[in-house]
């Protein structure tokens, strides 16, 4: 043996989940520069250490790639721990919302933004969006956006509304609904589908107060074991390219990131020379991010304007990552792919959420060879709503899991942050258990195993964004982001799963989180 043939760190007396079908099981891992070098068995794994090499012994628990979070929102997760946190684990009614905002208000200087975040009316004791009239109870001193669970929704009191520019003779951007009063006309404060208007228009924190909250963001993602995530934000820029560029080398242990340009800004992006996997092991370009709604009634793009769209992204090589989630969005988003020209990247154009797929839609996806990126944590997080809100014969297709598998649909899993929590643990216990908060099951065919879920969570995420070659899998060659579970995670009951945690993470070979 060469000194080159010898490793940095040797995981030793461990389950190796590899997460390769292909790969027989194995008990060892050893790890050279950063990257796995070889994935054996104990007996087989035979180094003269010398004393230089590092040894953990992982007491016969589960070695498995660390979790590629494939749709979440890093910047937006970020923000939400700075801001006010309106869940329905928070607050019971919009009288708690206003007291939470009063309470910020009375440190935060007059005229600064105030941002709350999560709140969801069917939750509320009065079963009703706020109004701009309930925040300005909260205070009239202060601008306050508070942003729906969704992503989707946000309401404003009137100096917020005010300060954007929204008014009685306000104009709504295509696709994008300003509810107003009955009796005046005027704004209530309740916006649809306006998050890019709002979006340059409502800054609360500063550039530090991002940087750190980034900081804590990834402290808790790597601690949940999450060590890639996508950033499927919309209206990523290059200026986001930039801030997490400058951010990645400065801060240190930040989980990998693909950053998608969102489709308004991709010919800067190109301007800048940068492509689809543009960038480097810790921050790299993805697919391009089109939003697709039908809040308004009707479909935003239509289907010939997405499939121009689609077009364009092709043709400057990038693949697409749709966000639909009405079924006819569903539908046409998986038609548009279908008809797009074959070339380099086809075959990963994505459909991301893909929430209501009936059968007829089920059938046009899977010929369409998209790919689906689908958030199960949303049965146990939202799953009680969907019950008592959407229509009885649309509940067996939601969310659905087991019957793309079965129709040979690749899925890969994101958590939606900070819609959606960020531990994958609950996306797995939801796959596997289709269980909501409260206990009831909802769409029981569409369950998979532990197995199957976990493969969803990195190798299927890794693949979905291009990179499977890098991460994902525990192979010779990938990057060494590695977990380690002190039990046989694919046997634990489903009602455990949720309380799981690794009880290290590793990144590139380097221990970042230990409990």
């Amino acid at each position: 043996m060469t000194r080159d043939d010898i490793p940095d760190l040797i995981l030793t007396n461990a389950r190796v989940l590899t997460m390769d079908r292909h790969s027989p099981g194995a008990e060892a891992v050893a790890v050279k520069n950063g990257r796995i070098q070889r994935v054996e068995r104990n007996s087989d794994l035979r180094v003269s250490t010398s004393g230089k090499v590092k040894v953990i012994d992982c007491g016969r628990g589960t070695l498995m790639p660390g979790f590629h979070d494939a749709h979440m929102h890093l910047l937006a997760y970020a923000a939400s721990l700075l801001a006010v946190d309106c869940r329905p684990s928070s607050v019971n009614s919009i009288r708690d919302i206003a007291l939470r905002i009063g309470e910020r208000a009375s440190h935060t200087p007059k005229g600064e933004w105030i941002r709350a975040t999560g709140y969801d009316e069917t939750s509320l004791r009065e079963c009703r969006h706020p109004t701009r009239r309930d925040l300005d109870e909260a205070t009239s001193l202060h601008p306050v956006r508070l942003d729906h669970r969704s992503g989707h929704a946000s309401v404003l009191n009137t100096m917020a509304l005010e300060r954007v520019g929204i008014g009685d003779s306000f104009s709504e951007p295509p696709g994008a609904t300003v509810e107003r009063e009955l009796d005046t006309g005027s704004p209530s404060g309740l916006l649809l589908e306006m998050q890019d208007y709002l979006e340059n228009r409502t800054s609360a924190h500063s550039v530090k107060e991002i940087e750190s909250s980034v900081r804590v963001a990834s402290k808790i993602l790597l601690a949940h074991g999450v060590t890639t995530v996508q950033d499927a934000t919309h209206h990523n820029s290059v200026s986001r390219w930039d801030f997490l560029g400058n951010l990645i080398k400065s801060a240190g242990d930040l989980p990998r990131v693909t950053l998608m340009p969102g489709y308004r800004h991709l010919p800067a992006f190109l301007e800048r020379g940068l492509h689809f996997g543009s960038g480097g092991p810790r921050l790299r370009t993805g697919h391009v991010k089109i939003m697709v709604t039908a809040s308004s009634g009707s479909s935003t793009p239509d289907k010939s304007e997405l499939a121009l769209m689609v077009s364009e992204c092709v043709e400057s090589g990038f693949p697409v990552a749709i966000h639909a989630v009405e079924a006819e969005v569903v539908r046409s988003a998986a038609e548009v792919i279908a008809a797009a020209a074959s070339d380099d990247v086809s075959s990963l154009h994505r459909i991301e959420h893909g929430s209501e797929c009936p059968p007829d839609t089920l059938e046009v996806v899977a010929r369409s060879a998209a790919k689906v990126v689908t958030q199960p944590s949303f049965v146990y997080q939202n799953g009680d709503r969907y019950l008592s809100t959407v229509d009885s014969g649309m509940l067996p297709h939601l969310y659905r899991v087991g019957s793309f598998m079965e129709r040979g649909i690749e899925v890969a899993f994101g958590s939606d942050a900070p819609f959606g929590g960020p531990d994958p643990m609950h996306g797995i216990s939801s796959a596997v258990e289709r269980k909501t908060a409260s206990g009831r099951i909802l769409a029981a065919d569409e369950s998979i195993g532990v197995l199957e879920a976990l493969e969803s969570y990195t190798a299927a995420s890794a693949r979905a964004s291009g990179i499977g070659g890098k991460v994902g899998t525990i192979m010779p060659g990938l990057h060494a982001d590695i977990l380690l579970f002190e039990e046989d995670i694919t046997s634990a009951r489903p009602e455990r799963l949720i309380g799981l945690r690794p009880v290290m993470t590793m990144l590139g070979g380097r221990v970042v989180s230990e409990s």
